[in-house]
């Protein structure tokens, strides 16, 4: 029984991977397009910008100069059709197009306090999913329309810059190379591919040379030989390279047979392969026997070694409840499978922890409730302290946590439920 619920949860974990993935995109240099970009001296580069999502599924968007201390109403914000930024850059926000139109959107905050689109690059593929910015003059993302290459951008100008041809790259079966995340180590980026709609047995790293515009090689992390290994990574994340030039990058795992735990994956200083004697599964540390839904997410790194993630702990009774009652997976109707699906979504089943990445512990940060595991919710850093979203049916809050002791909460949001607080003055790499 256990076998057979563990295979069907992943094929519904497949499915929320697909709805949560809006095909990765970008661009070409014919249809680039970009506005002037204002001064800087009439744009805000400090601040923040909170985004929530409504019942309807629109955006609402507001900026503060102060970060709140109070509960802050979101329900006068500025309304988009979304606003899923991707990269944060000199006080600029990086996403698609907030009508949904093809392409990429670079937006400031004006000298008003209100968002301002200052630029665009059209994309061919309509559904743009993947960037990210390295620095004043480098940014990447793939466009589906042109699935072997990587464009490269300049973040100041948004114009194309160059192209990388990725096409030496390994790719398990036919699956094309789909791109769920850049990761910048000094000149090269290291990219995972997704499956999609042809999942493959092991987690693909490649990886490029920006100055040269060259592809370097891959590395993977080989799975059961049946399965996919999920990779449900941050939307946004701040460097993933700790002091030593260590650079790790997050895996979702898999729920197949005996199931394989999401992992951390280490690729070692002056290495460009993942090390497969560095073996550290949160969610297994956090309690061994919770095999039924392993996995992680909102890796994100900080200094000394440390990190914070939001790691499944239990897997929700009630799921387990719908298929016991079925008589078994096999027995689940349609209405029962999406009620699944919505419980793994919402279920508050995972616990904000404080990862030590030397001694692959795994330690609750207490004082915080738990969360869902999967819906994306984004961390932010200001002035030292780390403030964690937590969504729930009972609260709507960041917590402020310091990394010592307990966290506590920081502010209630109202009007929307809670997507991301970005800190203008902190670059998203």
């Amino acid at each position: 029984m256990t076998t057979q619920i563990n295979f069907r949860f992943k094929s519904l974990l497949n499915i929320i991977s697909l709805t949560l993935v809006l095909l990765l995109n970008a661009c070409t240099n014919d249809d680039n397009n970009t506005a002037d970009v204002p001064p800087a001296d009439t744009t805000r580069t400090t601040g923040f910008v909170i985004v929530g999502i409504t019942a309807s599924g629109s955006s609402l968007i507001k900026y503060v100069e102060e970060l709140p201390t109070e509960a802050i109403d979101l329900s006068d914000g500025t309304d988009f059709s979304a606003f899923d930024t991707r990269a944060i850059y000199e006080g600029a926000l990086f996403l698609r197009r907030p009508d949904q139109s093809d392409g990429w959107s670079k937006y400031v905050v004006n000298a008003g306090g209100a968002l301002e689109e200052v630029g665009f690059i059209a994309t061919i593929d309509v559904n743009p999913f993947r960037l990210s910015v390295r620095d004043a003059t480098t940014g990447i993302f793939q466009d589906l329309a042109n699935a072997n290459q990587l464009t490269v951008f300049n973040p100041t100008t948004f114009q194309i810059t160059n192209t990388i041809d990725m096409s030496e790259g390994f790719v398990p079966g036919d699956a094309d190379q789909r791109y769920i995340q850049f990761y910048f180590r000094e000149d090269d980026v290291f990219a995972p591919i997704d499956g999609g709609n042809e999942p493959f047995s092991s987690f693909v790293i490649h990886q490029a040379e920006l100055g040269t515009t060259r592809f370097e090689g891959s590395t993977q992390r080989d799975g059961n030989g049946t399965s996919d290994i999920s990779n449900f990574t941050n939307y946004l994340h701040f460097g993933n390279v700790d002091e030593q030039g260590n650079l790790y990058i997050p895996d979702g795992g898999n729920y197949e047979g005996a199931g394989i735990p999401g992992r951390i994956n280490k690729i070692p200083a002056g290495s460009n392969e993942i090390d497969t004697d560095y073996v550290f599964e949160p969610a297994v540390v956090l309690d061994p026997e919770n095999t039924f839904l392993p996995t992680f997410s909102h890796f994100y790194v900080l200094e000394n070694g440390k990190a914070i993630a939001r790691v499944n702990a239990e897997t929700p009774q009630h799921a387990i409840d719908i298929v016991m009652e079925a008589g078994g997976v096999a027995n689940l109707s349609p209405t029962q499978e999406q009620e699944i699906l919505g419980i793994l979504f919402s279920a508050a089943s995972a616990r904000w922890c404080l990862l030590d990445l030397n001694a692959k512990s795994v330690t609750p940060i207490l004082g915080i409730p738990f969360v869902p595991v999967f819906t994306r919710r984004d961390i932010f850093e200001y002035e030292g302290n780390y403030y964690l979203p937590v969504v729930t049916e009972n609260e709507n809050a960041y917590y402020r946590y310091d990394l010592t002791g307990s966290a506590e909460k920081a502010f209630d949001v109202t009007g929307a439920d809670i997507v991301g607080v970005y800190n203008l003055a902190n670059n998203s790499q």
